[in-house]
């Protein structure tokens, strides 16, 4: 079931409103959450392949594909409910706009795979499509970064690696199912284990703190728990993406709980979001 999904209603952690006064930062964070979209599309079209859960992953490739599309239109053309003007001419639109054409056919072929139409031409887009989308994302936030358009405030650092993380996390769920399905290219055993480092790396310095990152060390116990209950859950995450890296046979449960245990860290990583967002 489609369903008509705003950007207002999809911000995560709250971070939008907080930071409604900078159309730029607005637009920031939006589009780190259309980076996790993008990868969260890729690996719920990949379950689905898979037969782990596949009515919850196909709700899931549909839902984020609707949403990836009214999002970007709410980035690029402004979005009232958001205060959001459209975005003025220059190099940034130019490349958002590219990335929206690019990414058109995403929402029909999630349909089709998500109805049990498991042919090459929708299968083969939404798996390669995905990574290329969420790549030029990630080149054009660098760029807005980079040019002093940038999420602000006292924890603008700590939210950005968080957001960071939450991508990460989705590309290496899609990237696992991947290496099950004997789909991934030749590098893609070591993708993932720089991914999964990054993951890490970025953990242990939100925890305790990393001048080269601009972060202070987790700056209250609650926050702190919670960076340590991602560790946690870590341990079995990690345990199950080195076996398939191993070479060792990933049967349906694998996959199931590689994906219960992925959503519950992104679920820790969105709240986290929301905690330093209200510092």
């Amino acid at each position: 079931m489609l369903r008509i999904i705003t950007a207002a209603v999809l911000i995560l952690g709250g971070i939008v409103p907080a930071f409604a006064q900078d159309a730029d930062a607005v637009r920031q964070s939006l589009l780190f959450e259309q980076l996790q979209r993008a990868q969260r599309i890729g690996k719920s079209a990949c379950m689905v392949l898979s037969g782990a859960d596949s009515q919850l992953h196909s709700d899931a490739t549909i839902d984020n594909a609707v949403a990836f599309t009214g999002v970007m239109g709410s980035i690029i053309d402004g979005d009232p409910a958001l205060a959001l003007p459209p975005m003025t001419a220059g190099t940034h639109r130019t490349a958002l706009v590219e990335i929206e054409r690019f990414s058109r056919g995403l929402t029909l072929s999630a349909q089709q795979v998500a109805a049990g139409d498991m042919h090459a031409v929708p299968v083969g887009l939404i798996l390669s499509r995905t990574g290329l989308v969420a790549n030029r994302l990630h080149a054009t936030l660098k760029d807005m970064r980079q040019s002093g358009k940038s999420i602000t405030g006292p924890s603008a650092n700590a939210i950005e690696i968080l957001h960071q993380q939450n991508a990460l996390l989705e590309e290496i769920l899609k990237g696992f199912c991947h290496l099950r399905l004997s789909i991934g290219g030749s590098d893609a055993a070591a993708h993932i284990t720089d991914n999964m480092a990054s993951f890490m790396n970025m953990n242990a310095a939100l925890i305790g703190g990393d001048s080269g990152l601009g972060l202070d060390k987790a700056p209250n116990i609650k926050i702190k728990i919670t960076l340590g209950q991602i560790n946690s859950k870590w341990v079995s995450f990690e345990g199950l993406l080195k076996a398939a890296l191993a070479g060792e046979e990933m049967g349906l449960r694998d996959a199931q709980l590689a994906s219960v245990i992925g959503e519950t860290i992104s679920q820790r990583l969105t709240k986290l979001i929301g905690m330093y967002q209200a510092l």
